[in-house]
């Protein structure tokens, strides 16, 4: 027996089966809690119509699309690429043709394989594996070949879709270590043994992130398919979050490290890592989609958000210097976008600045705080010539946490205006973002959310300020 033989035997021996449902759900749990608190906001929305929410939950879906064959390698992206194709801006063709001419057909491909789950998921029809193969078929349909590593180094081999694999798929992992995969023959029957369980009483009536993570984990141990099988996970595990809230989960290239560490993690027997990790990106998607409603409801969209500077440790780890320095960062990003959306309005008969203002006064709730030393607050203005002079402005003032948690909103609030809101003798709330979504970073779903953000504030005020334009030339006759 060769020694790729007795490799190959040894690795196969090694697989360590996927756990049935009911360990699953016995070593890990949803936060409902956040979930439920997430969609009520979501679920208000009733005013919108059809159009709208499913343009707005294209938007994830695309962004879902784009990002999951840059997870495996297939091409590269950023995070303004994604949203150019997501939202399918006026250069998102030109910047995918620029990628390579393979790259549009694989994203197409991939679009499919999220519509062909929307499709499975609206007719309720339960998992199968012939609904697992055909899923595997979408996703690869522009894909021909895979590479494989050989005794002489890796080969490109042909694919064959919606089929189980004929030939071992082990891999060597990120820290040079092999893991293993179902043997061949084993496959069907895990395969089999998959379906069962995601048809099982306890798994139809469980959580949808607890049975989209549990799917997910499931079928990329197995790894039944010769390539394609992440992407076939990630598109299978929205399935169940499109039966409860009908979009899918995005999961970002972006997140791409901190999504294979939970997987490992439950390689371990830490479910909950990677169960907590589907939630979070849940979330970020129900929030990406409701800022996309936001958006779609007014002339044009986009959204912000950060903290500033302090002295004591808070509940969630942050020195309040490090709350004030995030809520910097979110005025800065959502600065920056304002700035952007106005100078693409700007002409000889219409004009737009955005400064930060010091000192501004405003009186937080409870919950929040002015930024240490320096009240702040971003200063909008709209003026347009004579002879229709007429100018509006905004304020926006900065709350942080008293006492952040990663979960915790800072907020930008309407403090003064040309025409201030109060909701219930409440200041209107414009922007909020969590901790967790600045540091140590700022998330790519933020950077999406603020620049639609942007756009919504300034639609919203150009439509403001024409009425007094009008006015003001009809003075003049």
């Amino acid at each position: 027996m060769s020694e790729a033989a007795i490799n190959i035997h040894v690795l196969d021996a090694a697989y360590k089966p996927f756990p049935t449902f009911a360990e699953w759900a016995s070593r890990a749990s949803v936060d409902s809690v956040r979930w439920d608190r997430y969609n009520a906001s979501l679920n208000s929305r009733h005013d919108l119509s059809p159009e709208i929410l499913k343009r707005a939950r294209e938007i994830a879906k695309r962004a879902a699309a784009l990002d999951t064959g840059a997870i495996e390698g297939l091409y590269e992206v950023d995070r303004g690429f994604t949203y150019t194709v997501a939202f399918e801006t006026a250069a998102w063709e030109v910047g995918l043709a620029k990628k390579g001419e393979n790259v549009r057909p694989l994203f197409e491909a991939q679009l499919h394989a999220y519509d062909y789950m929307l499709d499975l998921a609206t007719k309720s029809e339960p998992i199968s594996e012939a609904a697992i193969r055909m899923l595997h078929e979408e996703v690869c349909r522009a894909q021909s070949t895979y590479r494989v590593m050989t005794a002489v180094g890796p080969q490109e081999q042909a694919l064959t879709k919606g089929r189980y694999k004929v030939l071992p798929n082990h891999v060597r992992t990120r820290d040079g270590s092999d893991h293993s995969y179902a043997p061949v023959d084993v496959t069907p029957a895990e395969m089999a043994r998959l379906v069962a369980e995601l048809r099982s009483g306890a798994f139809l009536t469980a959580h949808p992130v607890l049975q989209a993570a549990y799917a997910h984990y499931g079928l990329v141990v197995i790894h039944p398919f010769a390539d394609g099988n992440g992407r076939v996970a990630r598109a299978l595990a929205s399935a169940f979050t499109y039966r409860a809230i009908s979009m899918p989960i995005v999961i970002l290239s972006e997140h791409k490290e901190a999504y294979l560490d939970s997987l490992e993690s439950a390689d371990q027997g830490d479910y909950q890592s990677f169960v907590d990790f589907m939630l979070t990106r849940s979330l970020d998607t129900i929030q990406l989609v409701e800022e996309s409603l936001r958006g779609a409801s007014a002339p044009t969209p986009e959204e912000g958000a950060a903290a500033i500077n302090s002295l004591y440790i808070t509940r969630g780890g942050y020195t309040q210097e490090q709350v004030d320095t995030a809520g910097g960062q979110l005025l800065q990003l959502v600065q920056s976008e304002l700035t952007k959306a106005i100078s693409g309005s700007a002409g000889p008969n219409l004009k737009g600045s955005v400064g930060q203002v010091i000192g501004f006064q405003s009186l937080p709730d409870s919950s929040h705080r002015l930024p240490v030393g320096n009240e702040r607050a971003l200063r909008i203005e709209l003026s347009s010539s004579a002879p229709a002079s007429a100018e509006i402005f905004t304020q926006l003032a900065l709350w942080l946490p008293k006492d952040a948690g990663g979960d915790d909103d800072l907020l930008l609030v309407q403090v003064g205006g040309s025409n201030v809101v109060l909701i219930d003798n409440e200041r209107k709330i414009e922007f909020s973002a969590r901790m967790v979504e600045i540091v140590p970073s700022i998330s790519g779903v933020l950077q999406m959310r603020v620049r639609s953000f942007a756009e919504r504030i300034v639609g919203e005020m150009l439509k403001e300020l024409r009425p007094l334009a009008e006015k003001a030339l009809q003075g003049q006759r």
